[in-house]
């Protein structure tokens, strides 16, 4: 009810269930553990009142997909990136089921320890190569790596949009995306 007042809507197109079962942040503990069935029969029932127009999840276990499916879920938005892919069946399976897959951090880890696709000599070989940037080879893979990924890539000015806006125009040759399909994935797993 507050979103909606302070949003000024009727209904959300689309809330994300942030589970934090997986990847970087803090985890429930005690009575903030919540079961996921309640958690989306709450989520169907607003959807249901049309308060909001579709259920996301968020930081979500293969096996929390799986369970919520016949809720009807329209997106999955978990860390993914060129050099954290732990959850490639996780991503099989939203191409799958036509769930749209929107990666956070795509260009790796904003916390000490995870792997950034700046950083990936991959990454930073295609980027002189293409004449782009390291970031928008990241991005660029993302795009080509599966039709269902929409990119939220953070911006801090103009400048910076335009470079991530053009990333979905670089192509890459058999070779470069072997070569980038094979760097392995780092992803690991930061608690704070």
């Amino acid at each position: 009810e507050a979103n909606l007042k302070s949003l000024g809507l009727d209904r959300i197109p689309l809330v994300n269930l942030r589970r934090a079962d997986t990847g970087p942040g803090l985890r429930p503990e005690g009575d903030q553990v919540v079961d996921l069935d309640d958690q989306l029969a709450v989520m169907t029932a607003l959807r249901d009142e049309g308060k909001i127009g579709a259920i996301g999840l968020s930081s979500v276990t293969l096996d929390g997909l799986r369970r919520a499916l016949p809720a009807g879920i329209a997106c999955v938005q978990n860390a993914y990136s060129l050099v954290a892919r732990d959850d490639e069946d996780m991503l099989r399976l939203c191409r799958a089921e036509g769930i749209a897959w929107v990666p956070f951090f795509p260009l790796g880890g904003a916390f000490a320890g995870l792997a950034k696709v700046v950083d990936e000599p991959a990454a930073i070989a295609a980027a002189q190569a293409l004449n782009v940037t390291p970031a928008q080879v990241g991005l660029a893979w993302l795009l080509h790596h599966a039709p269902n990924v929409l990119l939220i890539p953070g911006t801090a000015d103009a400048e910076h949009l335009r470079g991530n806006i053009d990333a979905a125009a670089i192509s890459f040759d058999d070779t470069t995306l072997a070569t980038l399909d094979a760097v392995p994935s780092r992803a690991g797993d930061i608690v704070l």
